[in-house]
């Protein structure tokens, strides 16, 4: 989010279907999954059009050429550095910070655009139930693809 990037996570028990109706809603432009899901990312992103040198692994997959977070994070060391991005006043009410998507109990996944404003304002809500101790350690229990864990733990 610092850099301008909208995250949209997605559940890791979706078929291919499933994930290429939020990669079309999101409008992603890559994908990061786990190994024993990609699978399912590789066939999502064919499916629109994805390259799949935009898929990038959390961690290195036997048979995979792809690249995975630690060589991303060796490569991050000698590029650029990245200007944060800069909101305007009162931008953060209509930026989106990142991509939700429901249940999809009556039909497919709806995407809900969650502003920089109220992912603010759930910390601070956070914030003002648990006191100055919040920024120290967050448990992470629920599936960080569910709205209620992206929006508690960024």
């Amino acid at each position: 989010m610092r850099v301008g990037v909208v995250p949209s996570c997605a559940n890791p028990t979706y078929t291919p279907f499933e994930l290429v109706h939020q990669l079309k809603l999101s409008k992603s432009k890559f994908i990061l999954t786990h190994p024993l899901m990609l699978k399912n990312a590789i066939e999502a992103a064919k499916q629109v059009g994805m390259p799949a040198s935009n898929v990038f692994l959390i961690s290195k997959a036997e048979g995979s050429n792809l690249v995975a977070v630690p060589e991303l994070v060796e490569l991050g060391k000698s590029a650029p550095e990245i200007v944060p991005m800069k909101l305007a006043p009162g931008q953060n009410k209509t930026k989106v910070a990142l991509i939700n998507f429901s249940s999809g109990t009556s039909g497919l996944p709806k995407g809900v655009a969650i502003s920089h404003y109220n992912v603010i304002a759930n910390v601070c809500q956070m914030y003002e139930g648990e006191g100055p101790s919040l920024g120290t350690v967050a448990n992470g229990c629920l599936p960080f693809f569910h709205s209620m864990s992206t929006s508690q733990c960024n």
